[in-house]
């Protein structure tokens, strides 16, 4: 009789059948094949195989230039390493340095001109010959009108390039040359306007500082050269007290610089102007300072008209700055003894990357300071250091002077160049914007990139990418000795890239602008011609881990070798002549009223009922976009935590509690100048009233997209002097 099968009966054989497949090797020697297979098909990248060659270069992703050794096989880099022993960088990278090589492939990278057209939030990218291009911008400056000017943003000024641009806009009716209004070494900026005569390039000798008082800046989080700054992170652990830095981190958020220092003072937003004056009067009144000098040397420490800077450190009495700052009276003393007797001792400015500049007032408090605690031209304060010596033909040629973007009208510049380096600090579009001619402004970016503010301009002529052309490395940030090396390539350029200097000479033959010198090689040879025939300073080669005295290299030409095989020129110690003449208020018309007006801090006054928080943006430097950050990295921050992502805001859970707001949950922040969605994060470390939003990297994605990325900087305030780092707020819940 045959068996029915029941339905019981299928469902054991599909279980048996199902089990068996488990436990025999057909099905996943099967995909095992299939793998292999797919992963050989003639499209899919396969790693390089050859002998592994070492090369030599230095970073040229920021101004700290770390020396580089790649492993390369045939001439691919496939990984980067810092050299030991390198007087500078000292054997380190920065994680962006270690994937700097990634750049070349970036989603966002340009690789011929093109013409950017904008519609709304949108863009729409044409293919366009640099012939072309060069002709239309061209047309663009001979067309201006008799009241608009011809500028050039340069974020990296110094280098050979930097005087090219300036020698092209000498050649112009109304030619400006803009430096970034957030530059890492804000304090020395100030100084060199306070003095009244100049005084040449400064640095800081952190070596021989025993306090440091930190306004706000990343000093211990990605500020100058990572080598020379994990030397200061040992220099806080010394056992002798007299050899031992201690940095005092003055700054709203609980950033990583706060977490490392030695004290950290939680001030309100924008009330850097009043601690700092607090602090002088406390040096000023218990005589913790070198009084004859400053009498000396100041010329409006003691005036009789009430309005000299003795009046006004007298109005900010401890007691007064607490009520305005939030620190404690019994803190501010402290500190300024500390800052008086565990000397010497240095005040720096300069921002968050992403908050922005202090401001005037700010760093003109600061700079005061310095002067009264008497470092300037001291070992342990702010040293002086040399010009790093320049071609004849070049020094002897027209240049415009660098202006500051504040100080320009709006709505004044008719066409605007970007150069291709950036200094790793955001800066707002719209600051730019608002000094644009509204309708016919033509905006050329050179950056490899089509990301951040290269994203706003009418024509993109892409530089090459990092590591792909000969690139000048000069002075680090706040380095005591001048120092000159070069970036040499280890990876081809595209045929539609093209360096800045060349770009250049095309367009001013295009206006009928003459240049001194010649192509980009010719510049930076004469450059490191004039360095060798000047004499001065020592040479590191990599390859043979050896400095030596210049005149060793024995001619211009073989020391110019020697720089392109990885070598770094360093110069001689400058000594400062003398301690010049200053000024402790600014200009002598209204320093004293600005100064003065400071004590209300940034916000001046309560904030409105409709915007009752603080909003201030903060980021890493060179992680403030996506240019300069490798894919791999932007993923790696996505995904670890180690890094906060663009639009991540943090704020004080009595405060989100207060205002309905979930930790993790979606929300709106608005301005008078718009709204933006973020996402919250609870936090206990922010103060209440304040909320932190982080400024980039973005999620991976391709740069090439259509759509304008949202950017919390475009609903900052920004004052008179540009600083946007405090907004009035509010937060919704989405």
């Amino acid at each position: 009789m045959a068996k029915i099968i029941e339905r019981r009966d299928l469902m054991k054989l599909a279980g048996g059948a199902a089990v068996g497949i488990v436990f025999t090797p057909a099905p996943w020697k099967f995909l095992d094949d299939s793998s292999i297979w797919t992963q050989n098909w003639p499209w899919i990248p396969k790693p390089l195989r050859g002998e592994l060659i070492t090369r030599f270069s230095v970073c040229a992703m920021c101004p700290a230039g770390c020396a580089l050794r790649a492993q390369c096989i045939g001439k691919q880099p496939i990984s980067l390493f810092g050299v030991p022993g390198h007087p500078l960088s000292q054997g380190t990278l920065c994680p962006l340095g270690f994937t700097g090589h990634h750049l070349a492939y970036h989603p966002s990278r340009a690789t011929e001109p093109l013409r950017i057209e904008h519609s709304n939030d949108s863009i729409n990218v044409i293919p366009i010959s640099r012939d072309l291009a060069v002709a239309e911008i061209a047309q663009a400056i001979q067309s201006k009108g008799a009241d608009e000017c011809i500028a050039v943003i340069d974020s990296r000024p110094g280098r050979t390039v930097s005087l090219l641009y300036r020698q092209f806009l000498a050649g112009l009716a109304k030619g400006v040359y803009l430096c970034e209004p957030t530059g890492t070494c804000a304090t020395f900026d100030t100084l060199q306007a306070l003095s009244e005569k100049p005084i040449g390039p400064l640095g800081l000798d952190l070596e021989n500082t025993r306090t440091l008082l930190s306004f706000g800046a990343p000093i211990l989080d990605g500020w100058g050269t990572p080598g020379r700054i994990q030397s200061l992170r040992r220099n806080q652990s010394q056992p002798d007290a007299g050899k031992r830095l201690q940095v005092i981190q003055i700054e709203t958020r609980q950033s990583r610089t706060a977490l490392f220092a030695d004290q950290w003072l939680p001030i309100k937003p924008g009330t850097e102007a009043a601690l700092a004056l607090g602090l002088a009067n406390v040096i000023v009144r218990e005589k913790l300072f070198d009084e004859a000098a400053i009498r000396r040397n100041a010329v409006d420490f003691d005036r009789s008209d009430s309005r000299s800077y003795l009046d006004l450190v007298g109005q900010f009495q401890p007691e007064r700055v607490t009520e305005v700052t939030g620190i404690s009276q019994d803190k501010i003393v402290s500190v300024a003894r500390e800052a008086a007797r565990h000397g010497p001792s240095i005040a720096l400015g300069g921002g968050d990357p992403a908050g922005g500049p202090l401001g005037e007032a700010e760093e003109i408090a600061i700079a005061g300071l310095n002067l009264l605690l008497g470092n300037l031209g001291k070992s342990g304060g702010i040293v002086g250091r040399s010009e790093v010596p320049v071609a004849a033909e070049m020094r002897s040629a027209a240049a415009v002077s660098p202006s500051e973007l504040a100080k320009i009208p709006d709505h004044s510049i008719r066409v605007l160049l970007m150069d291709a380096a950036e200094s790793g600090n955001a800066l707002p579009w719209t600051l730019i914007e608002k000094k644009l001619v509204s309708e016919r402004a033509v905006v050329a970016s050179l950056s490899p990139y089509l990301a951040g503010n290269a994203r706003q301009a009418h024509f993109l002529i892409p530089a090459p990418a990092h590591l792909e052309s000969l690139q000048e490395i000069p002075t680090p940030d706040g380095a005591v000795r001048s120092s000159f090396s070069l970036s040499a390539p280890l990876l081809a350029p595209p045929e539609g890239a093209t360096d800045p200097i060349d770009f250049i000479r095309s367009l001013a033959t295009a206006v009928g602008v003459p240049l001194a010198g010649g192509s980009a090689m010719d510049l930076l040879k004469g450059r490191a011609s004039a360095i060798y025939e000047n004499g001065r300073g020592e040479i590191f080669v990599f390859a043979e881990n050896k400095i030596s005295d210049i005149k060793e290299a024995g001619s211009a030409e073989r020391f110019w070798d020697m720089l392109k095989a990885g070598g770094c020129w360093i110069d001689a110690k400058h000594e400062m002549e003398s301690a010049p003449r200053f000024s402790l208020l600014g200009e002598p018309s209204q320093g004293f009223e600005k100064l003065s007006a400071s004590a209300q801090g940034r916000l001046q006054a309560s904030l409105p009922k409709e915007y009752p928080l603080v909003l201030m943006p903060f980021g890493w430097r060179f992680a403030v976009g996506n240019g300069q950050v490798s894919p791999v990295m932007s993923k790696l921050y996505q995904e670890s935590g180690l890094r906060d992502m663009a639009n991540q805001a943090f704020i004080n859970p009595k405060t989100g509690s207060a205002l309905g707001l979930v930790d993790g949950g979606q929300a709106v922040v608005a301005t008078r100048q718009g709204s933006m969605p973020v996402k919250i994060q609870f936090d206990s470390g922010v103060m209440p009233g304040v909320f932190h939003v982080a400024v980039g990297p973005a999620p991976n994605k391709n740069e090439m997209a259509k759509k304008i990325d949202e950017n919390i900087l475009e609903i900052c305030q920004a004052g008179n002097d540009l600083a946007w780092r405090v907004t009035p707020a509010q937060v919704r819940k989405v």
